[in-house]
C-alpha cells in the first residue's frame, strides 16, 4: 500500500540511514532501499543526499516528508475510526517518556490499558525533555511525559502534578537526617549525575557554578539502574524525582530530601500533547488514563514527603 512506502521513507528520514531505519522497522535493509529508490523513481526527484556518514533530506525530500507525515497520520485516524465502528480501540499509541517513568509507572499503565483494549499496540521511546518535546512537535510521538520546561508552541502541557527533583541519598547518609538541603550542601559530597538529561543537568551545573561550588562528579551515566545501587551504597548524591527511585524509597534504602532554594524543587510532571494535530481514539483514551494516574501519583508522593518530614 501507499502507506508502506511512506512509512519506510519517514523512518529513513528520521534515522538518517537505511541501516538504522531497517533496524527500527525490523525489515531487511535491501527492502527499505528498494522502496526508497522506487519512491524517488515514481516522483522523479532525489529525496536524499548520499553522504559518507548517512543520508540527508534534499529540499524535495523535506516537502515529501511533510506529505508523508500528513498521509500517515490520516491513515492512522482512518483505522481508528473503522475500529470505533466495530466498537473497539485499535492502532498504535506512541509515547515519549522520561527514563525514570520506565521503572514502574508506564509499564503499569500500559498493562492496564492493554487489558481493556487488547487491539492497541504501543511504541515507547524514552529520552531527555528536549527530545521528548521535539518528538511530540514533529508528530513522532502522540504523548510525551515530561517536566514543565521550555517546549514548542504547537504543543500543550496538561494534567501536571508537583514532582520535584530531590536529593537522593542512602538511609545512612549525612544528608538523610535533614528536612531540606541546598545544592551547596549536596556539592560537599560526591555527585552521581545523569547524562543526556538536558536541560536538567545544565540547571544543576549552572546553579552550582553560581554558588561557586561544582562538586565532584564521581559517576555520570545515562542509565538510572547504574546509579541506583551507588546511591544505596552511600557513594554520593543523585537528583531524581520520587518516581525514578520509588522501590528504594518504599523499602527505606534510599531517602529523598527536598531541595531548598533551587528551581529544580519546583518542577512539575505532566503530559505533552500536540496542540493542533488530531489524535486517534486510542491515544486520546490513553491521555485520559495517564491524566488520572498522574493525579493519584502526585497526591501519593506529596503525602509521603509530608510523612517523611514529620518523622524527622
Amino acid at each position: 500500500m501507499h502507506a508502506v512506502v511512506l512509512r519506510y521513507f519517514a523512518a529513513v528520514a528520521r534515522a538518517g540511514s537505511i541501516r538504522a531505519a531497517s533496524e527500527e522497522l525490523h525489515v531487511a535493509g535491501s527492502a527499505v532501499s528498494r522502496q526508497i529508490q522506487k519512491l524517488e523513481d515514481e516522483l522523479g526527484v532525489q529525496l536524499f543526499e548520499r553522504l559518507p556518514n548517512g543520508l540527508r533530506l534534499t529540499q524535495a525530500g523535506i516537502v515529501t516528508l511533510r506529505h508523508a507525515k500528513s498521509t500517515l497520520q490520516e491513515f492512522e485516524l482512518l483505522k481508528s475510526e473503522l475500529g470505533s465502528l466495530r466498537g473497539e480501540k485499535t492502532g498504535v499509541v506512541r509515547i515519549a517518556p522520561l527514563d525514570s517513568l520506565l521503572v514502574r509507572f508506564l509499564p503499569e499503565q500500559i498493562l492496564a490499558f492493554h487489558q481493556a483494549n487488547p487491539s492497541v499496540d504501543f511504541r515507547v521511546q524514552s529520552g531527555p525533555h528536549s527530545r521528548i518535546a521535539t518528538q511530540v512537535a514533529e508528530g513522532e510521538a502522540d504523548i510525551g511525559i515530561t517536566f514543565n520546561l521550555a517546549r514548542p508552541e504547537d504543543t500543550e502541557f496538561i494534567s501536571d502534578v508537583a514532582m520535584p527533583l530531590m536529593a537522593m541519598v542512602s538511609k545512612d547518609h549525612a544528608l538523610a537526617r535533614l528536612n531540606t538541603v541546598t545544592l551547596t550542601q549536596c556539592a560537599q559530597f560526591n555527585l552521581l549525575l545523569q547524562m543526556d538529561t538536558e536541560p536538567i543537568r545544565s540547571l544543576i551545573e549552572v546553579e552550582l557554578s553560581v554558588l561557586e561550588r561544582t562538586g565532584r562528579t564521581l559517576v555520570a551515566s545515562n542509565n538510572l539502574m547504574m546509579l541506583k545501587p551507588m546511591v544505596e551504597a552511600g557513594a554520593g548524591v543523585a537528583f531524581y524525582t520520587p518516581i525514578g527511585l520509588a522501590d528504594g524509597l518504599e523499602k527505606g534504602s534510599i531517602v529523598g530530601v527536598p531541595l531548598e532554594g533551587s528551581r529544580l524543587g519546583g518542577l512539575r510532571l505532566g503530559l505533552l500533547i500536540p496542540r493542533r494535530r488530531q489524535l486517534t481514539h486510542a491515544a486520546s483514551a490513553m491521555i485520559d488514563q495517564l491524566s488520572g494516574a498522574l493525579a493519584v501519583l502526585g497526591k501519593e508522593w506529596q503525602e509521603r514527603i509530608a510523612r517523611q518530614a514529620r518523622s524527622q
